[in-house]
C-alpha cells in the first residue's frame, strides 16, 4: 500500500486498472468500483490505483462541502478494501481548466499507464466537466485501455451517494445513511474537559471534540463508543444544550450507559445508530433530568441492558 501526494513520483512498470472521483464516505456505491478495480487487477496481474483529490473539486469552485470523514480515514477505508496505490492530489485550476481527452491521454494512460478505467455511473471530468463515461468508452480504442461503467445503486428508491448521505446525515436518518454507507456512521475524538454539568444531574458526559466532521442533526442518538478496542453502549447529544447554557456553542456529548471511569484524554470513536429525539429547552435541570431518564430507559431497552 502506497499513497502518493505528487503525481511525478507515481511510477510503475506494470500496467494499471485505475479508478477516479472523491469518494467521501466509502459508500456501497463506492465499495462496488473498488471492489471490480482489485478483482480485475488480480485477474490480469495490474497494479490497482485510486486517484482522488484531498479537496473536494466543488469546494475548489467556492461551494460549502461538508465531509462525511477526515481524509486519513477515507485513505485507510480505501487501502482496507484491495487498492495498493493511492494518490491523494490538490484539485487546482490546472486540473480544472484540462480539456477531457487531455486528461485521459496524458494522466491516465500515459502517466498511470491505465489498461482498465472504472468509473461510476455519473462520473464526470475534465474541463467544465465535459468528460463522462460515452467520452471514456469512445476514446478506449484510440488510447488502447477498456472502458468499465459500474450502474448506480438504490436503497429505498434512493440512489447512494455522498451528496444523499451528507443530506441524511443532516436531517437525522442516521439508520438510511447507515445502510448506504455499508456501516455506521462514526466519529472520532479525544474526550475534553468540559463544565462538568452533566454530573449536577446524575450523567456525567464525555465531550468530544468535532473537527472535520460532518455534523449530524440536533438532537440525542442512540450510539456506540468504543475506547481501544472496547465497545460500550451510549446516549449521544448533538447540539447547543439550550436548558444549561444560552451560548450557542456546539457540543457533542456522550453519556456511557454503567460506565463511570475517567477517560479525559483519551481518543474515542462513537458509532451512530438511530436518532432518538430532538434538542429539547426545558424550564429546569429537574424536567430535563426526568427526559434523560427517559432517553436511557429507551437506551436500555435497545441494547437490552438491565
Amino acid at each position: 500500500m502506497k499513497l502518493y501526494r505528487d503525481l511525478e513520483k507515481f511510477n510503475t512498470t506494470t500496467d494499471t486498472v485505475i479508478t477516479i472521483g472523491n469518494f467521501d464516505g466509502v459508500h456501497i456505491g463506492h465499495q462496488k468500483i473498488i471492489g471490480k478495480v482489485v478483482e480485475l487487477s488480480k485477474k490480469y496481474s495490474f497494479e490497482p490505483v485510486l486517484f482522488t483529490f484531498n479537496n473536494h473539486p466543488m469546494s475548489h469552485f467556492g461551494a460549502d462541502i461538508e465531509l462525511i470523514m477526515p481524509e486519513s480515514k477515507k485513505m485507510q477505508l480505501i487501502f482496507d478494501k484491495g487498492i495498493k496505490h493511492l494518490i491523494s492530489i490538490d484539485f487546482t485550476d490546472e486540473f480544472a481548466s484540462m480539456p477531457a481527452e487531455l486528461f485521459v491521454r496524458e494522466l491516465l494512460v500515459k502517466k498511470l499507464k491505465a489498461r482498465y478505467i472504472v468509473v461510476g455511473y455519473d462520473y464526470r471530468f475534465g474541463k467544465k466537466r465535459q468528460g463522462d463515461f460515452n467520452l471514456l468508452h469512445m476514446l478506449s480504442a484510440k488510447y488502447g485501455y477498456n472502458a468499465i461503467k459500474i450502474d448506480k445503486v438504490e436503497i429505498d428508491n434512493i440512489t447512494v451517494s455522498s451528496t444523499n448521505i451528507r443530506k441524511l446525515i443532516k436531517e437525522g436518518n442516521i439508520e438510511l445513511a447507515n445502510k448506504m454507507l455499508g456501516r455506521e456512521f462514526d466519529m472520532e475524538g479525544v474526550v475534553t474537559d468540559g463544565d462538568n454539568l452533566g454530573k449536577l444531574i446524575g450523567y456525567p458526559t464525555a465531550n468530544i471534540n468535532h473537527n472535520n466532521y460532518i455534523i449530524p442533526k440536533y438532537g440525542v442518538y442512540i450510539t456506540k463508543t468504543f475506547i481501544g478496542q472496547q465497545e460500550y453502549p451510549s446516549l449521544t447529544n448533538v447540539g447547543i444544550r439550550p436548558t444549561i447554557v444560552d451560548k450557542n456553542e456546539l457540543r457533542i456529548e456522550t453519556y456511557i450507559l454503567n460506565f463511570d471511569k475517567d477517560i479525559y484524554g483519551k481518543n474515542v470513536k462513537i458509532s451512530f445508530l438511530k436518532y432518538l429525539r430532538e434538542e429539547m429547552k426545558f424550564d429546569s435541570f429537574n424536567q430535563l433530568k426526568m427526559k434523560i431518564d427517559e432517553d436511557v430507559k429507551i437506551a436500555k431497552e435497545f441494547f437490552k441492558l438491565k
